[in-house]
């Protein structure tokens, strides 16, 4: 690759990036950094003799798997509207209260949604059900929600690099040609001291930071604008038996949606326009001060992510077909000599999801990126894999713009500010850092 090749190649890089942190301290949107990352990505490629409509092909080459993916971001908008119009998000606010210990909420947060996404294998799914469940709860019982926002991503993410369900661990097994079964017990092994450090830290921040009483008047004013029998919990306890009885997560979201509408019209007394409605722009409760607590969901809160989505997947088949990025592998196999390769896979894991946005294409590209780092005996793949597990599949939910943080953040109705307190994402890479460099005589090369 020629001097100048790399230098368009790494001007485009800065300007993307220098694009991403303006909009970032000015609160904009991500699509506008994307956006322009797809002007300078596409231009580069035509500098290097590729034809326009060629490139246009490549990004619409990944559309097919973008909308298999938006399908069910739309659909989880919906339920997420019905849920609070059915009553469902507000049977469990005013029963949760008085379930889940006042001192040890943030705990109790984090494990529930740690146990729901190990069964689903599913973060998003989780985060769409019992994640807004619980920050609703958070939100009217006084508990911060920055703090139990970071609870339940970390939550979520236990199950959605560790279950046999999930969608990222079985990527992750197809790419390193090793077994999903032994790779569930080593993902096990390693997450254990991280888990436990994080269940030690959520115990001092809700003994610190406790859930208060309600107010009776937020309690009086739930009931006022619902019915609260125990009709309402219906949608939620689907969700979670279906996927046990062989449902797929889109079809269980399906069933769910389907029952709270029926739960709206039969039980809240709702109509089909009011249903349609909050399917479509979300719920509105008509209380003015239970808005900040039940208001939201719908498909227009997640079209701002469709957009994202669409935009970052189109990345990965531009970056593929015109091969912009040949030539890191053999860099990428030097930095690892001089730093060791759990460390270039931390840095390449961070590198592709802040490029990508998107953790299936970042898998997919570190991957392929760090080809020439790794051995082809069963031990090699085997490391690989937990590599991975350990840096891309987690890293990717503390880059605010990637999908796999964009996407929790959106339905918890929280900022990038919760991430920080996502403790699990961090502390496991950390924690295998500091493996690596013990199991091999205080270097982190292997």
């Amino acid at each position: 690759m020629e001097s100048g090749e790399v230098m368009d190649l790494l001007a485009a890089f800065f300007l993307f990036i220098l694009c991403m942190a303006l909009c970032l301290s000015a609160d904009l949107t991500m699509i506008l950094p994307l956006a322009a990352g797809f002007v300078l990505f596409s231009a580069v490629a035509v500098r290097r003799g590729f034809l326009l409509k060629s490139v246009l092909r490549f990004a619409a080459g990944s559309f097919k798997e973008s909308f298999i993916v938006i399908r069910i971001l739309l659909l989880i908008g919906c339920l997420t509207g019905m849920w609070r119009l059915s009553g469902t998000v507000a049977y469990f606010v005013s029963f949760g209260v008085s379930v889940i210990p006042a001192r040890l909420f943030l705990l109790a947060a984090f494990l529930l949604a740690a146990v729901m996404s190990f069964a689903l294998g599913t973060s998003f799914g989780v985060t769409a059900t019992a994640g807004v469940i619980l920050i609703s709860i958070a939100r009217a019982g006084g508990v911060d929600p920055v703090l139990a926002s970071g609870a339940i991503l970390s939550g979520v993410y236990v199950g959605d690099r560790g279950s046999p369900a999930a969608s990222s661990g079985n990527l992750v097994a197809v790419l390193t040609h090793t077994d999903m079964r032994k790779n569930v017990r080593a993902m096990l092994k390693t997450s254990f001291v991280p888990f436990l450090v994080c269940c030690v830290i959520y115990y001092f921040l809700s003994v610190r930071a406790p859930m208060s009483t309600i107010d009776a008047s937020v309690l009086e004013q739930l009931e006022e604008e619902f019915s609260l029998k125990w009709y309402c919990i219906l949608p939620a306890v689907l969700m979670i038996i279906l996927p046990f009885a062989g449902l797929s997560i889109k079809l269980s979201m399906a069933v769910s949606l389907a029952v709270s509408a029926v739960v709206a019209v039969a039980v809240q007394k709702c109509g089909i326009t009011e249903c349609l409605t909050a399917m479509i722009l979300g719920f509105e409760p008509r209380n003015a001060e239970l808005a900040g607590m039940l208001s939201g969901g719908g498909v227009f809160s997640m079209l701002e992510v469709c957009v994202i989505l669409l935009i970052s997947c189109s990345y990965g088949n531009i970056f593929r077909e015109t091969g912009l990025l040949s030539g890191v592998n053999t860099k990428l196999r030097m930095l690892a000599d001089r730093i060791g390769r759990f460390p270039v896979m931390l840095l390449l894991g961070f590198g592709v999801s802040a490029l990508f946005c998107n953790q299936t294409i970042g898998a997919i590209m570190q991957s392929n990126l760090s080809e020439e780092l790794y051995g082809e005996s069963e031990e090699e793949k085997s490391r690989k894999m937990i590599d991975m597990e350990n840096s891309v599949i987690l890293i990717a939910g503390l880059v605010p713009w990637c999908i796999a943080s964009s996407v929790p953040l959106s339905m918890l109705g929280a900022n990038p500010g919760a991430i920080p307190f996502a403790f699990y994402l961090w502390l496991l890479p950390l924690w295998w850092l500091a493996v690596s460099k013990f199991r091999n005589g205080g270097k982190f090369n292997c």
